[in-house]
């Protein structure tokens, strides 16, 4: 039996949560949950480390690359095969206020306070 899947915590929802390739209407789309989002932000925007990542968001390294690894595969696709991406869906919790590992962050949604 698999073990029940750990609530990640997530700065803030994306901006945009659905893109699309121009002038290409495809019915496929690729599914990006809201955890891997922020993985995928984390890593490569803010350019933090798999363990860095992991501790923001209150899970294992281990599970930061399996997340990072699954949200890579389908941007590819997404990319490659035209497919629209939507980032919806997964177990989250959104930090509420800024935490103090936050002060310095250039995109943290709590920035203005």
């Amino acid at each position: 039996m698999a073990r029940p899947e750990k609530c990640r915590c997530i700065c803030s929802m994306p901006l945009y949560r659905k893109f699309k390739p121009e002038g290409f209407e495809s019915s496929e789309k690729e599914l990006i949950s809201l955890d891997e989002y922020e993985v995928f932000r984390l890593l490569n925007l803010e350019k933090k480390t798999q363990n860095e990542c992991a501790e923001r968001m209150q899970i294992s390294r281990s599970t930061v690359s399996r997340i990072y690894d699954n949200a890579g595969e389908k941007i590819a696709r997404a990319l490659v095969l035209g497919r629209k991406l939507v980032i919806d869906g997964g177990d989250v919790m959104v930090c509420e206020k800024m935490r103090p590992e936050c002060l310095g962050e250039k995109h943290c949604c709590h920035r203005s306070e």
